[in-house]
C-alpha cells in the first residue's frame, strides 16, 4: 500500500488517478474540512467512481506527531506533495510550520513505522543557476546573493530533512518540478493564470521559467519509483517560456489581444512603492517576486529523460488541454 499527503491538492489528485490506474493500494490523508468533489471529479473524468472509492482517506494533520505513525502503518511507499504554496514572507510562520515542520514530523514518523520509502515533492525554486553554469541541474546549489521567496525558503529546509531521513536509512526520492500547468477546481495556485490571462487589462513580464504538465508530474513520480530510483533527484520540466508568452498564447486561443508588457523599470517603480504598502499591511511586490518575474532561468531534464526514456507534454500543448478544462469546469467565458 502507498501512502499519499496532500491527495486533495493538484498534484497528489493527479497522482492519485496514475497510482490508481495502475492498480495500487492507496491510503490518502485528508484534513478534517477537506472537499473531496474536485479529486471526485477528476476520476468521473478520466476513471470512473468505483476507482475513487476504492482509495482509503484517513483523516490527520501532518502537524499532529502522535497519530502521524499509526496512520502510515502497514504502508510501503509515501508520496509527500502535501504543502501550502504562499509567496508572501509575510506568512513566514505558516509556511515554515506547514512545509518544514510537516515534513520533519512525516520523516521522523516514517522511520519510527520502519516504511521503507518516501518520495518528496520539492520545487525547482530551491535550484539557482551560478554564474558559472549554462543551465540548472540536479546538482546546482542554492545561491546565497539570490533573493529567495519564503516559499523557497521552505522548500529547503523540507528538502533537507528529506536528505537527513535517508541518512538514517530512508529510501529517499526527491522531484524539482517547474511551474505546474494543471486544472482541478479553479482554486489552486496554478491555475490562477488563466484568470490572469483572461483579465481585460492582463500585464506580464518577459522574464522566463519552466513549466511542467501535471499529467507528466504524476506519472514521472510513480514511474521513478516503479523503477526504484532510490536516493535520488530528478528536474521535471517541459521546457521554457516567457510569462508573456504563455499568457498571449492563451490570449489568442481566447480572442484577446496581446497582454501589456511590464518592462524593468516599471517593475522597479512597483517595487519601490510596494515597500511602502506592504510596511503597512497592504499588497504589494517583494524582492523576491521581482527577481523572479525579471530574471531567465533555462533548467536541464535530461536526466529524468534518460533514466526513462521519456519525453515531455509540449507546453503549448498543455496550455491547451488545462484551460479547456478550467475553462469548463469553471464555467468561465473567456
Amino acid at each position: 500500500m502507498v501512502f499519499v499527503t496532500g491527495g486533495s491538492g493538484l498534484i497528489g489528485s493527479y497522482l492519485l488517478l496514475e497510482l490508481a490506474k495502475r492498480g495500487q493500494s492507496i491510503r490518502a490523508l485528508k484534513r478534517k474540512n477537506s472537499d473531496l468533489e474536485a479529486v471526485k471529479k477528476l476520476f468521473l473524468d478520466f476513471s470512473d467512481f468505483e476507482t475513487f472509492s476504492r482509495i482509503d482517506w484517513v483523516e490527520g494533520d501532518l502537524l499532529d506527531v502522535t497519530t502521524l505513525s499509526d496512520l502510515i502503518q502497514g504502508c510501503e511507499t509515501i508520496y509527500h506533495t502535501a504543502g501550502t504554496i504562499d509567496f508572501d514572507d509575510r506568512s513566514r510562520k505558516t509556511i515554515q510550520l506547514v512545509n518544514v515542520t510537516g515534513t520533519e514530523n512525516l520523516v521522523n514518523a516514517a522511520i519510527s513505522a520502519n516504511i521503507p520509502n518516501l518520495v518528496y515533492v520539492s520545487s525547482i525554486s530551491v535550484l539557482d543557476k551560478l554564474p558559472d553554469e549554462d543551465f540548472i541541474t540536479e546538482n546546482s546549489k542554492w545561491n546565497l546573493e539570490f533573493a529567495h521567496s519564503e516559499y523557497a525558503l521552505s522548500k529547503r529546509k523540507a528538502e533537507m530533512e528529506v536528505w537527513r531521513g535517508s541518512e538514517e536509512g530512508l529510501n529517499t526520492l526527491v522531484v524539482y518540478p517547474s511551474i505546474v500547468i494543471g486544472s482541478l477546481d479553479g482554486k489552486r495556485e496554478s491555475e490562477k493564470k488563466f484568470r490572469y490571462a483572461a483579465k481585460k487589462n492582463s500585464v506580464a513580464t518577459k522574464g522566463e521559467t519552466g513549466y511542467v504538465d501535471v499529467r507528466d508530474v504524476a506519472y514521472l513520480l510513480a514511474e521513478l519509483v516503479d523503477k526504484k530510483q532510490w536516493n535520488d533527484k530528478f528536474i521535471l520540466n517541459s521546457e521554457e517560456k516567457s510569462y508573456a508568452e504563455v499568457f498571449n498564447f492563451l490570449r489568442k486561443r481566447w480572442n484577446l489581444g496581446k497582454v501589456r508588457i511590464l518592462n524593468k523599470s516599471k517593475l522597479k517603480l512597483i517595487l519601490f512603492f510596494s515597500f511602502f504598502s506592504r510596511f503597512f499591511g497592504g499588497p504589494g511586490l517583494s524582492k523576491s517576486s521581482y527577481h523572479a518575474l525579471t530574471s531567465s532561468s533555462t533548467f536541464s531534464n535530461q536526466k529524468v529523460k534518460d533514466v526513462l526514456s521519456f519525453s515531455f507534454i509540449p507546453v503549448e500543448e498543455s496550455l491547451i488541454f488545462h484551460s479547456e478544462r478550467f475553462v469548463k469546469n469553471n464555467k468561465t467565458t473567456v
